[in-house]
């Protein structure tokens, strides 16, 4: 190794003191955890780091990307810490599609100032406004995600994840069911007590799992707060509680019938709009008329998804979105639609909407399954 162990600890230290890392405790563990790991030159896999430095919250089964989430906001870290560094250091890097760091001497390069010296000074600070306000310009998230990203509250993304039976199969004796209308222990308690032959047969099951909505909302999200270097936690809505409510900013992503108390609060801000299976109800608050938006899905394979969008604001100042897909294809569309500043801009403007303004809107996302998709807004409704 080109540097002893005791040089490369000091650099962890002056680099975790550092204020862009200090604020951010995750980034300060996750980066020891990294450098102590690779000096003792052990196997650095995404399943491996998700089990020792995530422990309980890290389950290798199920869809999770905490692993390569938290060491993608790590890595922009790194970068942006060299970027100010102004001694010769120990550089950290963390190559895309690795976990072992890298240890380089750090360079800076210095010019000999020459006739030209005065004029380029003046270049040189004319280039570093520009690049400022092109700077700004670019980190200024949308209007839709501002006010979430700049309150005091971290943020965690929840999948809907779906609720699993254990009982008989048709070709086993014991195996794992999924039954649309039973979403929760308390759903599969109620419908035991009324069939109550079935007791002894059918359990609720650790095995939840994800639709194939959540590997593309996780690209997608990841790369739209990445370009703001913007932390965030990502866990399945079986793994949240009530408790949390208050104590972060949260994105729901899934289906209305695995929202589990998420959508008592929804209804609560939004009573109009009532939420089933394959199917959406919304009454106008004036005329009183309920209208019925139902999904399709054709023999070969388009689809028809009426897809919900909500932002809500709470009294804890903490903050809400909700992306509501039965079928998937509408949430990854909705998702698109809202990280883009000018669709962005251009729906708040055409619905008159204030910057800090509740609402929730309804969109019709047609296509084919896995394929390009067009979304027509419907309705919007506003607090």
């Amino acid at each position: 190794m080109e540097f002893e162990k005791s040089e490369i600890l000091a650099q962890l230290n002056r680099i975790i003191s550092d204020k862009a890392f200090s604020r951010s405790k995750i980034n300060v563990r996750l980066l020891t955890f990294l450098v102590t790991s690779t000096l003792e030159e052990k196997e650095l896999k995404e399943t491996t780091i998700g089990i020792e430095f995530f422990g309980t919250k890290y389950d290798p089964i199920k869809l999770d990307n905490k692993v390569r989430v938290y060491v993608y906001h790590l890595r922009k870290k790194l970068e942006a810490y060299y970027k100010e560094a102004d001694v010769n250091e120990i550089q950290f890097q963390i190559k895309k599609g690795q976990y072992k760091v890298q240890f380089s001497k750090h360079q800076l390069v210095k010019s000999k100032p020459n006739r030209f010296y005065f004029f380029g000074r003046i270049i040189l600070v004319a280039s570093i406004l520009a690049a400022i306000i092109i700077f700004s310009f670019q980190k200024t998230a949308n209007v839709f995600w501002k006010s979430l990203m700049q309150n005091d509250f971290k943020t965690t993304v929840i999948f809907g994840d779906y609720f699993t039976i254990e009982g008989p199969t048709l070709t086993s004796k014991k195996g794992i069911i999924r039954d649309y209308e039973i979403n929760s222990e308390t759903e599969l308690e109620t419908y035991l007590e009324k069939n109550p032959e079935k007791s002894g047969q059918l359990s609720s099951s650790a095995h939840h799992y994800f639709n194939w909505m959540a590997p593309y909302i996780s690209k997608d999200i990841t790369e739209f707060w990445g370009k703001y270097n913007y932390d965030f936690d990502i866990i399945q809505i079986s793994e949240w509680n009530v408790a949390q409510l208050e104590k972060a900013n949260l994105v729901y992503f899934g289906q209305s019938k695995s929202m589990g108390v998420l959508k008592n609060i929804l209804v609560e801000n939004f009573p109009q709009f009532s939420y089933q299976s394959q199917k959406l109800l919304y009454t106008d608050t004036k005329t009183k008329k309920t209208k019925v938006y139902n999904d399709v899905v054709t023999q070969n394979d388009k689809i028809i998804d009426y897809t919900v969008v909500a932002k809500v604001s709470i009294p804890s100042g903490n903050e809400l979105r909700f992306f509501l897909s039965d079928q998937d294809c509408g949430a990854i569309s909705a998702l698109q639609y809202f990280t883009q500043k000018d669709s962005v801009n251009a729906f708040y403007k055409r619905h008159q909407l204030d910057k800090n303004q509740d609402f929730i809107a309804l969109f019709k996302v047609t296509g084919w399954k896995r394929k390009s998709y067009d979304m027509e807004f419907v309705l919007l409704d506003k607090k």
